[in-house]
């Protein structure tokens, strides 16, 4: 057998959730994670080289690329954080850093120190430690806690691509600055002005350059600002990103040579350009449309001539840096990069036989068709409703796709996908066309309905299976279909007369995959028990499980490759195992993914494998078979993929009639450019002899101040060679004098030198004297330690040769007792075997024996289980029928539950009210107190207030008797609503009644012609006895058989009937809802509006207190004045105790009013707990006589029938009392102003108080 590998080939995906996702390498290819990979993709050749994930690593977190293009540092999460360097050349490993103390799963940021050498990493929760690799000597150069004492999150880090080792830390309101010195980590005090650090959304350290070597650092905000900090601290300058002032939240900054670039959110990018006066300044921004997400990451190309931005919802955009200046910002600059991915998990995935197509669906209600050969994304279609799985037909024209509401056959056009026929089947979950494409069977609940794909007609339904079906499985001649579900059976169905022709049942296990070998004598199953199972029909036995594959994993899918001798199976955390078929359990494991594998599917020749997953992501993987003899062999015999396209007729026309438009503006635009053309060269001869003639005599002029410099040059080179000869006599003079100066110095010098040698030649006799005698007395200081180390030496010896001695006794004592030992464990083994060896003999006679007993038991035990599954059967029945009780009982329980707490609410809005009518009532003791006080202010109140006061009365009273009818056509109106609202109730019902007897009307029609026509045929033998006898018994089975059906139809009567009072129980307790809603709105108003009242109240009786204090100080100053002012105040108390009468009496009647409105709201209470009893006594509510004699209806609905003489209102009616209730509103606003005008005229009336006063 020929071994066989599989290899990820090309990836259409891209994960969002990784930070620095997107980069680029020193090529110029783009660099990405995609599932559990990191791709660098070259956009020129849409090329792929893709760097696995580690296989023990639970997905990719982070990513970085050095700032020379030349290295990739990769984060993952496992058990211990991983951090694997790469070579982006070679994309061969360098090194694998795992830090013990890192305190988390994962590293949320990357970043690499300007050189290279030293890689800075930020640890995720709980501990959120920051952690600095010398990378190279897997070395920790320092470690540093970056959170706060509140342990928030911090999710960036950046090295600083400067020479001062300085850091940013960025996380959730905290932001910190770093600097690395001498193997340590130190926080630097920093100033942004004003601003909160939370509202820092990114960062950016600024490339130095050869002018300016300052640490510059940029920090973006969610104002949508950019803040300059110069030397990482101090804060320099603030950039808009608008035009306008603030704008949308910063994402993200990077920087290039001519400024920086800024991603934003909606879509937006701006370009902000460097500038002398204000260091840099905004230069134009753009949008990417209709694509309005968040920007999580921008990246540069080497050259600077590519900027890549990811977004939040997968998406890849490239813009052309170098052209930015010439682009308009209204204008779609951006293009797709690569291919235009999915935004959720993907649903659904098949390949196609006849093209290079991969179709697939996803939570992002999306259709797409991938090329696998191109590499490209040949058709995106956008959808309203949700789709669960997908089917392409084999020749690829044709689509199959499950809506939540339809399933729908749509042809594949060239640019759309048409919508051919809809099928009711909701939430499709498993679809496939048959191998020959000439049939399709869709997944209905726990049916699989078999379609004509182009006749659309449903030619057989397969029902047997009690769970929902996971999957279904074709056979390669289309005359068998293989399905398993979540009740743990298998089946194979022949489509011949739709009937099982093998089945396995095991409880308890959910299949999520079945498949057949092409012979179709062989399934194999994976679900949820994890393992692999193979069926084969045994004789007398049936199906039976003969060989189960422990996989260690749940598997979500598996896949056939019989021709190679490999089954292929996906597991839940997205890795792809190759099992060698024969199954023996021997596998080859890789992980692609980042999610569980949804789909997995094969190519027609077995060369390539599509798998789906939950990240969002499409693997194609080449499936590499080494034995080169059968691979060229299956080259040969490979059919070139179809070329063709559908394209409708009236696309045709119209890219015919638009290309005839396009020929005749061409035609036209060429005759207007030709004669722009000539007209052009005309111009432009006239001009060039213009040019030629003012050129020539620029030349002659030119040519006469050359003759004139060249006179003047020749007489200056005679002048200066007079002056150099003249230079040259004075040099050499004064060279002669200083010759003769330094021959005298250096004779000098000699004469020292020759002093000092002599001085030398003493001291170093002298050393040699002094260094005999040390050479002496060292040697003697050694000879005396040799003496002693050799004494020593000799009693060592003597000690190691007692040792040796003691060693080889005790050698001889052990290999004495080990000889022992073993003779007696040879004996001991010996009885044992004579022991086990008899034991072994009796052991095969019982087993005979046994075996003989077991077949006659067998024989009854499948007897047994053929009982047992009967009483499984009904046992399964009565516990639908007591699950469906159950449920009945939990509904009505969870209403009475929500009564109860709606009651407990009422409750404790009646305590709020005593609470308040308790302060109100202490309120009222504080005014009767202060009362006495203010007795003069309001006797001159009183005098000013009287001429008004009648008036005004006369207007309260007008708005208290429109407020009341105001309030009495709110009450009409309510139950007005009501009453609609139970009528439509009642509509509805009609209409499904109405519906279901037209439908029994249409059945019964069908059925009696299909009788007519069976007695028309039975006429036809009506002169041979036998034959009409024969006729008349099959019609009697046909018809008649259904008769016992109809002894069932008065239970169904009667489930209907419970489930229309069970419904109008419902209707009654949501009426009472919204009563109840409408009651506490009401409540709620009149509290707040009691509130305002007494504020006011509070305000004037502050202001009097002022006023009255204000009175106080001015007449202890003049004691006639008190005098006279306190026998006025004696002369007019009655008029004062007449106001405060009245003012005691409001405060009396508001009382009365709020007592009144507990005692209501109690009384409602009592009636809601009455009618939660009387609902926990009616969980199974009786059947009345008949559909008219429905229980009474709510008492609002009444009301609202009473209103217009007991029949509803009609529209007309509706629409008079509505304007007349808005004239009354009128009235009463109209009513309210002009009391409110009146107080204002007498205030602004009031005569000004004297000083004396």
């Amino acid at each position: 057998m020929a071994a066989t590998s599989i290899a990820p080939r090309f990836v259409f995906g891209f994960r969002a959730d990784v930070a620095n996702n997107v980069a680029y390498a020193e090529d110029g290819a783009v660099v990405y994670p995609a599932g559990h990979n990191v791709v660098l993709y070259s956009p020129d050749i849409r090329t792929q080289r893709l760097i696995p994930g580690t296989l023990e690593s639970e997905g990719i977190s982070a990513m970085c690329v050095s700032a020379n293009k030349k290295l990739l540092a990769v984060a993952e999460r496992s058990e211990k954080a991983i951090i694997t360097v790469y070579d982006l050349q070679t994309l061969k490993r360098r090194k694998v850093l795992v830090a013990p103390d890192v305190g988390s799963k994962e590293y949320v940021s990357l970043s690499f120190s300007a050189d290279g050498k030293l890689l800075l990493a930020q640890g995720g929760g709980p501990e959120w430690n920051m952690v600095l690799w010398v990378w190279e000597k897997s070395k920790i150069a320092g470690t540093v806690k970056t959170t706060n004492q509140q342990g928030l999150p911090v999710f960036a880090c950046n090295y600083s691509p400067g020479d001062g080792g300085m850091i940013g830390v960025l996380g959730q309101n905290i932001f910190k600055v770093l600097k690395y010195l001498d193997g340590t980590i130190k926080a630097l005090n920093f100033n942004i002005g004003k601003r909160d650090m939370s509202t820092i959304a990114c960062m950016e350290w600024v490339p130095p350059d050869s002018n300016d070597l300052k640490e510059k650092l940029l920090l973006g905000t969610t104002e949508g600002e950019v803040l300059l900090l110069e030397h990482g601290t101090e804060f320099k300058n603030v950039f808009s990103c608008e035009n306008t002032g603030g704008g949308l939240v910063v994402q993200c900054i990077v920087c290039y040579s001519k400024g920086f670039v800024v991603g934003q959110d909606g879509g937006v990018v701006t370009i902000f350009e460097k500038d002398d006066k204000e260091m840099y300044r905004r230069a134009r921004a753009f949008t990417i449309e209709n694509n309005p997400v968040k920007i999580k990451h921008v990246a540069i190309s080497p050259s600077e001539e590519h900027l890549t931005c990811s977004l939040e919802n997968g998406q890849v955009y490239s813009l052309l840096l170098s052209n930015s200046e010439i682009m308009k910002a209204d204008e779609m600059n951006f293009d797709v990069l690569g291919t235009n991915n999915h935004q959720g998990p993907v649903t659904g995935m098949d390949m196609c036989v006849r093209k290079p197509l991969i179709a697939s669906c996803s939570t992002d209600k999306s259709v797409r068709l991938w090329n696998y050969n191109d590499r490209t994304c040949e058709l995106v279609k956008w959808f309203p409703d949700e789709i669960f799985s997908i089917a392409i037909h084999p020749s690829g024209l044709q689509v199959l796709v499950g809506f939540a509401d339809k399933l729908r056959l749509m042809t594949i056009l060239m640019e759309d996908l048409k919508t051919v026929k809809e099928f009711g089947i909701k939430g499709c979950r498993e679809c496939c066309f048959s191998t020959g494409g000439q049939y399709f069977a869709a997944v209905n609940g726990t049916t699989i309905s078999i379609y004509n794909t182009y006749t659309c007609e449903n030619v057989g339904n397969l029902r047997g299976h009690n769970g929902k079906v996971r999957s279904v499985h074709w056979a390669p001649d289309d005359a068998h279909i293989v399905s398993a579900g979540m009740d743990g059976a298998v089946y194979e169905w022949r489509l011949k007369d739709f009937k099982r022709e093998k089945e396995n049942v095991l409880k308890g296990c959910n299949y999520t995959s079945v498949l057949s070998t092409p012979d179709c004598k062989t399934l194999y199953a994976a679900g949820s028990d994890r393992k692999i199972k193979e069926f084969e029909e045994a004789p007398g036995a049936g199906t039976q499980i003969t060989k189960e594959v422990d996989t260690g994993v749940p598997l979500t899918q598996i896949c056939l490759l019989p021709n190679i001798k490999m089954m292929i199976a996906a597991t839940d955390t997205g890795n792809l195992r190759t099992y060698k078929y024969p199954l023996t359990g021997e596998f080859a494991e890789t992980k692609c993914h980042q999610g569980s594998i949804t789909r997995l599917r094969l190519s027609w020749d077995e060369q390539l494998v599509a798998t789906a997953s939950d990240d969002g992501s499409v693997f194609v993987h080449d499936v590499k078979d080494r034995d080169a003899k059968a691979a060229a062999r299956r080259e040969q015999e490979r059919v070139e993929y179809s070329a063709e396209v559908l394209v409708t007729r009236s696309d045709l026309d119209e890219k015919r009639n638009r290309m005839a438009e396009l020929e005749q503006q061409v035609a036209e635009l060429t005759m207007q450019t030709e004669y722009q053309l000539r007209l052009k060269d005309l111009h432009l001869q006239e001009k060039t002899k213009e040019l030629t003639e003012k050129f020539t005599s620029e030349v002659d002029v030119d040519r006469q101040k050359f003759e004139l410099l060249l006179a003047e040059k020749n007489e200056q080179e005679m002048e200066y060679e007079e002056k150099l000869k003249q230079a040259e006599e004075r040099s050499q003079v004064q060279l002669a004098a200083l010759d003769t100066q330094y021959q005298a110095k250096i004779m000098a010098e000699v004469e020292r030198f020759q002093q000092l040698a002599q001085e030398k030649e003493a001291l170093n006799e002298r050393w040699d004297e002094q260094n005999s005698l040390l050479v002496e007395s060292h040697e003697r200081v050694i000879a005396e330690l040799t003496e002693d180390y050799e004494a020593k030496l000799a009693e060592e010896s003597l000690r190691l040769e007692q040792l040796l001695t003691e060693k080889t006794e005790l050698e001889r004592e052990f290999e004495e007792i080990k000889r022992q030992l073993e003779e007696d464990a040879d004996r001991e083994i010996e009885e044992l075997k004579e022991k086990y060896e008899v034991r072994l003999a009796g052991e095969r006679e019982a087993s005979l024996r046994l075996k003989g007993e077991n077949g006659i038991m067998r024989k009854k035990f499948n007897a047994l289980q053929k009982d047992i599954e009967a009483q499984k059967e009904e046992i399964k029945n009565l516990f639908e029928q007591k699950r469906e009780l159950y449920a009945t009982i939990a509904s009505l329980e969870k209403d009475i539950a929500s009564l109860k707490r709606e009651i407990r609410e009422r409750d404790e809005t009646i305590g709020d009210k005593e609470r308040r009518i308790y302060d109100l009532k202490k309120k009222n003791q504080e005014l009767e107190k202060f009362k006495f006080v203010l007795d003069y202010k309001i006797k001159e109140l009183k005098k000013q207030i009287e001429p008004r006061e009648a008036e005004i009365l006369e207007m309260k009273d007008q708005i208290k008797e429109m407020d009341g009818e105001l309030e009495r056509y709110h009450k009409t109106n309510s139950g007005l609503d009501l009453l609609i609202s139970n009528l439509k109730l009642k509509q509805t019902g009609l209409s499904g009644e109405v519906t279901l007897q037209r439908r029994s009307r249409t059945d019964l029609e069908a059925l009696i012609k299909r009788m007519q026509h069976d007695l028309q045929q039975v006429v036809g033998s009506i002169q041979d006895p036998k034959a009409l006898k024969e006729k008349v018994k099959q019609l009697y089975h046909k018809y008649c058989a259904d008769m016992v059906a109809g002894e069932h139809e008065e239970d169904n009567d009667l489930e209907r009937e419970a489930a229309r009072q069970r419904g109008y129980l419902e209707k009654t307790v949501d009426s009472l809802r919204r009563k109840l809603a409408k009651d506490s709105e009401l409540h709620r108003s009149d509290n707040l509006r009691i509130m305002q009242e007494n504020t006011a109240l509070i305000k004037e009786i502050n202001e009097l207190r002022r006023e009255a204090r204000s009175l106080r100080a001015r007449g202890a100053g003049s004691p006639a004045a008190t005098g006279n002012a306190t026998a006025l105040a004696f002369s007019k108390r009655p008029t004062l105790q007449t106001m405060d009468a009245e003012l005691v009496e409001g405060l009396k009647k508001e009382l009365e009013m709020q007592r009144d409105l507990i005692y209501r709201l109690r009384e409602d209470g009592a009636t809601k707990v009455a009618r939660i009893k009387q609902l926990e006594t009616m969980v199974v509510p009786p059947r009345p006589l008949s559909r008219e004699r429905l229980p009474p209806m709510d008492p609002s609905t009444t009301t609202a029938y009473a209103v217009n003489g007991g029949a509803p209102l009609t529209p007309q009616q509706q629409q008079q009392q509505a304007q007349v209730l808005a004239a009354k509103e009128s009235e009463a606003a109209a009513a309210r102003a002009k009391a409110e005008a009146a107080m204002a005229a007498m205030n602004s009336a009031r005569p000004p108080r004297s000083p004396l006063a």
